[in-house]
């Protein structure tokens, strides 16, 4: 099966509404382990109990789940490499900054950080952080647009030296 026709012939237009967006929200990423995790030693569906324990009348369904799961291991892989090289390469054109306050203890001088996180295969998360200076620099307001844009463009920079360096690929 392929991309129906009007998908396809979406123009790109459509999709301008996530600009306004008012937080940023990164899309879920299909994950074969987490699937069966979700399915198995990590299954929190109350419904599917009786009386505290799991429903043995839901067993076969269970593992009819699981049995298409592993079935469709290989394509579920590829969907969530192609995800992640979407997210991935957003991320690095245009990495969410966080600006944190840190406190060097020794001095009691407040500096900071500017961090963003890169999504890894099998539900991980990277962390990328990048020192951005005092936060006198930035009239000690976490919200600044200068360090917003002095970590963007930090950001950036360190994303790619370790993209470089396959940091991402684990």
């Amino acid at each position: 099966m392929s991309i129906p026709k009007n998908i396809k012939d979406m123009d790109v237009r459509e999709l301008n509404h996530i600009g306004g967006a008012e937080k940023s929200i990164t899309p879920p990423i299909v994950c074969f382990d987490e699937l069966v995790a979700a399915y198995t030693k990590e299954l929190k569906f109350k419904p599917a109990a009786m009386q505290g324990v799991f429903n043995p009348m839901l067993k076969n369904d269970l593992f009819r789940i699981l049995d298409v799961l592993y079935k469709h291991r290989d394509a579920l892989s590829e969907i969530e490499d192609e995800m992640l090289n979407f997210i991935q390469k957003s991320v690095r054109l245009k990495p969410p900054v966080y600006v944190a306050r840190t406190k060097d203890p020794k001095t009691d001088i407040e500096y900071f950080n500017a961090k963003t996180f890169v999504p890894l295969k099998g539900g991980k998360k990277k962390e990328v952080k990048v020192y951005l200076g005092k936060a006198t620099d930035f009239d000690n307001d976490t919200k600044s647009v200068k360090a917003k844009l002095l970590g963007e463009k930090l950001l950036k920079k360190a994303i790619e030296e370790k993209a470089s360096k396959g940091e991402f690929n684990e």
